[in-house]
Parts: C-alpha cells; sequence; structure tokens
C-alpha cells in the first residue's frame, strides 16, 4: 500500500508527516510527500496521485485541489486538519501528525474508511 502526504509548499508538514509515518510503519509502506505550489520541493503530479493508494492532504484546500484535477482521487483523499502554522521539526506538529497518523493506520489496517 501507498501513502503520499501533500501540503501547500512541501517545506514543513507533509515532509514532517512522511517522515513521522515512516517511523510508525516501519518501512512496512511506500511512503512519499509532495506539494501543490508549483515552486515547491516536490511539486504534486498525475503519477504521485495514480501511485498512492492513501492520499493524505493537511487541509481541506489541497482536497479541492486535488479533486478539481483528478475526480477520480476523491475517494483516496483523507483530510488531517492541520493548519500551516507548524515549522517541520515542531515538538506540537509532530506529536499531533503521531496521533492522527496512528488513527488513519488503525483505520486502514482495520479495513476502515480511507477518504474524508
Amino acid at each position: 500500500m501507498n501513502f503520499l502526504f501533500v501540503c501547500t509548499g512541501n517545506v514543513s508538514r507533509s515532509p514532517a508527516a512522511e517522515a513521522v509515518f515512516q517511523d510508525l510503519t516501519s518501512g512496512r509502506y511506500g511512503i512519499r510527500s509532495a506539494g501543490i505550489s508549483p515552486f515547491c520541493p516536490r511539486p504534486l503530479s498525475r503519477d504521485d496521485v495514480g501511485w498512492a493508494d492513501v492520499v493524505a492532504v493537511m487541509e481541506g484546500d489541497h482536497r479541492a485541489f486535488i479533486v478539481e484535477r483528478w475526480p477520480d482521487a476523491a475517494s483516496k483523499v483523507r483530510v488531517l486538519e492541520i493548519e500551516d502554522r507548524y515549522h517541520r521539526h515542531d515538538p506540537v506538529l509532530l506529536r499531533l501528525l503521531e496521533a492522527k497518523l496512528g488513527t488513519l493506520l488503525a483505520e486502514i489496517e482495520g479495513g476502515g474508511m480511507i477518504g474524508t
């Protein structure tokens, strides 16, 4: 199973989510991160969205961006509701990601829902 984490600039939230999820899963899954800005280190692409089984986005606007461009991906997009106010190594962000990604992982491994 492949997981893609998406934020705006792929500088803080999505790379932090990628690292936290890697730790939570001990490398059991494919994991990538990207940003919706065309000027970010790793801009989101159609290939990224097609590769992913789960696309975890930080905010509702990120979901809207993806669904507008790739409507077929709507069912695999999950909004984590994490605002853009943290730097990548902020302990508050890391704890928030551990909690939200732990819940996401438990739901998926339990056969539960993905998109929201």
